[in-house]
């Protein structure tokens, strides 16, 4: 049995339950934070985050312990976020970054929407390729993308204008199309019974 003790510290943070670990994580740590979650379940808690920034070791067996309580929680409705930018952990969560939501820092919890997982995925790009983005080169990125998608958007619109007007003078050429060849008709129906008289062949001899 290892003596090395993990430190657990649980705190209340808005709608969410955090669970601040720092230290060796072995596998013999492992039924004593399910007991925790099983607790903290029971009290009708539903949303964790997991802070493992702080862990020194992490075995691969406490990985998939996590990921057996993740999909516990997310039967009852609830979820779980990690937050580490730690490459040792990184490299334990590897197998699973797909599966797991992982932020780098407390920070990037509250960026909500496009931008917290353009935050999550360059940081999960910095973990596999050594590359890190800072966060203003982030923002820029953003914004340049942003622009370019807006641009391309515009284009489309005039695109979808210039289409609709020449739409709009192609029905407009048929319909005098039509219109002409209904008149023509109607003169030469008009014109026929002089035809047959011969006074339009006189006029037109004289």
């Amino acid at each position: 049995m290892r003596s090395e003790a993990l430190d657990i510290v649980i705190e209340g943070r808005g709608n969410a339950t955090w669970l601040i670990l720092s230290g060796p994580f072995h596998k013999e740590q492992i039924p004593n934070i399910r007991e925790k979650f099983t607790a903290l379940l029971e009290d009708n808690n539903r949303h964790f985050v997991v802070d493992l920034e702080g862990v020194a070791t992490i075995d691969e067996a406490a990985v998939q312990m996590f990921l057996v309580i993740f999909n516990e929680v997310r039967d009852k409705g609830g979820g779980i976020r990690f937050v580490f930018k730690n490459p040792l952990v990184a490299n334990a969560f590897a197998p699973y970054q797909r599966l797991f939501p992982i932020f780098p820092d407390p920070a990037a919890l509250t960026a909500g929407g496009f931008l917290g997982r353009f935050v999550r995925r360059s940081s999960v790009l910095s973990k596999k390729t050594g590359i890190r983005i800072s966060r203003p080169v982030a923002v820029f990125l953003l914004f340049v993308l942003c622009g370019w998608v807006l641009s391309l958007l515009f284009i489309i619109h005039l695109q979808n204008q210039r289409l609709a007007g020449q739409q709009k003078e192609l029905n407009e050429l048929t319909q005098w199309k039509q219109r002409s060849t209904i008149e023509l008709n109607t003169l030469r129906e008009r014109v026929r019974p002089l035809e047959q008289l011969g006074i339009l062949r006189d006029t037109l001899k004289e």
